[in-house]
């Protein structure tokens, strides 16, 4: 069944088989004959007249078989090696019948006659191969598997399963690997289990190669090529994950859409995965996680100067030129869009591809999402007033959504302050706790209440200019966004928002790879009320990324000395537990 062949099985009782014992016709006769030279084998019916001549006897033959209902019995005086009987039924008897009595010899001679007999090279060649394997001769079982999918070409799959539990023993890899590559220019379907030995044994560029050599040319090869990828992400190999959904989008033939939004969703998705990868992940200090008014963005994006991704943007719009308008497509027109825009940042692609896919007959949902992205796509290139009035659509106090996050998003990075204000004051106190954006909106309310409300006119004026660095980092332009964190905290250093602006500086510095300058920035904040974040930031620089876990400690200890109404004190306490213990081994 896990192969997916339909294998008849026959099961007997005890007192099935003890008729069997107690009922042979030849030792009822004479009870002191030679019992090697006898056989039972069980059938599910009575056999009929055409079975019965099927292993009807030849001339001057000595051998002798009796029927008894479900059970047929044989006697080969002469051995069973020597019989003379040609049925394929026959000789599978006697083959189980040598393997039972430990006569290799026999059984291996057995078998050339019977394919010399029935003009069949694979004729026994599962149960040979599955017997060898039993006892570990792998040469003798590879051997077998592969005349087998040579001419039963239906088995494939069957012997690559076998092959590959073969492969547990790590001592058979050098065999399997020659024996595959040797076979693999007579029997073209070899390819396959190599790359899925190649895969199990975790040699992912190799089951790249044979995966190539094997191409694009049939129906069932699109998703032998989406199943691969996928599996190359799942183990974290994103690079040649990429490098798969290259290949088949450019040698692909189908124009199916379903087939292409599936796989530009793939490629999208491996280079998310990516850049997640390759992105810091700290511990302690993360800059409003899950906060949808602070979405995180891709400050390592791929280096895409040698990207194949750049040149195959035009074959992937030349496929999508002729697929007509449908909800499939629109997918695919969408999706493309998504990497346009997150990975290659080209905002006017990114556009044509979110309008195309508007006009390819979405869903409701789809449309939704697309429209949102248009908007995003203002957001992106600084055009606050546009956003503003493309969001203002749908935002009302009575009507909470994503459209809303985005207008008063718009209305912050516009240096437009009160507006946001006036707008969370009349909603945040009638909502439903429950609603998804409750904390969010809470969360921005009290920004702005504490570090812009409540301050003076340098607060006020150092507070538009932290939005203006943040709506830098929305549009992808990082160094110009440190430079205005940096700018916050040399012309307003006393306004309430710059302790945080320098943390969000420091943060921007360490996902550049310079922790050296993102070391000084978060040290330069020890003594203000981002004191906690501060020290957690410095000890994990100091611990991660300049390998110093001496200081690392130091400054953690100093969290729980100086900082104890912290929320971080319990995780500090526990980590430094950790870090302990291979300092005092």
């Amino acid at each position: 069944k896990a192969w997916g062949f339909d294998v008849p099985t026959l099961v007997l009782d005890q007192d099935e088989l003890a008729y069997a014992k107690t009922n042979n016709p030849f030792w009822l006769q004479n009870p002191e004959i030679d019992i090697t030279k006898l056989c039972v084998t069980f059938v599910r019916n009575t056999p009929d007249e055409e079975f019965v001549n099927q292993v009807k006897l030849p001339k001057n033959c000595n051998d002798f078989f009796k029927i008894d209902g479900q059970y047929i019995f044989l006697y080969c005086p002469g051995g069973f090696g020597k019989t003379k009987l040609t049925n394929q039924t026959t000789y599978r008897l006697l083959f189980h019948t040598y393997i039972r009595f430990g006569q290799t010899e026999a059984m291996e001679s057995l078998v050339r006659d019977g394919r010399d007999q029935f003009n069949e090279p694979h004729f026994l060649a599962i149960d040979l191969a599955n017997y060898y394997q039993s006892r570990q001769t792998y040469d003798r079982s590879l051997r077998e598997y592969l005349t087998l999918i040579r001419h039963q070409k239906q088995y494939l799959r069957y012997a690559t399963d076998r092959i590959l539990l073969m492969s547990d023993d790590s001592t058979t890899h050098a065999l399997i690997d020659s024996t595959l590559l040797s076979a693999s220019a007579i029997i073209p379907e070899v390819k396959i289990i190599s790359a899925g030995f190649y895969y199990k044994t975790g040699q992912f560029q190799k089951a790249l190669d044979q995966h190539e050599k094997m191409g694009v040319n049939n129906p069932g090869d699109s998703k032998r090529w989406l199943v691969f990828s996928e599996n190359l992400m799942k183990e974290k190999q994103y690079e040649l994950s990429i490098r798969a959904y290259h290949y088949f989008l450019q040698n692909m033939t189908q124009k199916d859409p379903s087939i292409l939004g599936k796989t530009l969703l793939g490629l999208g998705q491996a280079y998310e995965n990516q850049i997640i990868q390759n992105q810091t992940k700290l511990q302690f200090v993360k800059w409003y996680p899950d906060n949808e008014f602070f979405q995180p963005i891709r400050v390592k994006t791929p280096n895409i100067l040698d990207d194949p991704l750049a040149n195959t943007i035009e074959h992937y719009q030349s496929i999508l030129v002729l697929l007509p308008p449908s909800q499939p497509t629109a997918t695919v027109h969408f999706r493309l869009g998504e990497i346009q825009l997150n990975f290659l940042q080209d905002m006017g692609g990114a556009k044509i591809s979110y309008e195309t896919a508007l006009a390819s007959r979405p869903n409701v949902d789809l449309t939704k999402k697309i429209r949102t992205r248009i908007g995003d796509l203002l957001l992106s290139t600084g055009q606050y007033a546009k956003a503003i009035e493309y969001f203002n659509q749908s935002s009302t106090i009575n009507n909470i959504d994503t459209y809303t996050i985005r207008y008063l998003n718009s209305l912050l990075f516009n240096r437009n302050i009160k507006q946001p204000l006036a707008f969370l004051d009349s909603t945040i106190y009638s909502m439903d706790p429950n609603h998804q954006f409750f904390n969010d909106l809470m969360e921005i309310h009290d920004l702005i209440t504490h570090y812009y409300s409540d301050g003076t006119r340098d607060d006020r004026m150092a507070f538009e200019s932290f939005f203006q660095g943040e709506a830098l980092v929305r549009q992808f332009k990082i160094q110009e966004a440190i430079e205005t964190f940096d700018y916050i905290s040399q012309r307003h250093p006393d306004a309430l928002i710059t302790p945080l602006s320098t943390l969000r500086k420091a943060l921007l510095l360490l996902e550049f790879d310079q922790p050296e300058s993102a070391l000084s920035a978060a040290l330069s904040i020890e003594n203000t009320s981002l004191k906690d974040r501060s020290l957690a930031l410095a000890g994990e620089i100091e611990e991660r990324f300049l390998g110093n876990p001496k200081n690392a400690l130091s400054h953690y200890h100093r969290i729980l000395s100086e900082c104890k109404s912290s929320l971080l004190v319990e995780p500090i306490r526990l980590h430094i537990r950790k870090l302990s213990k291979p300092q005092e081994s």
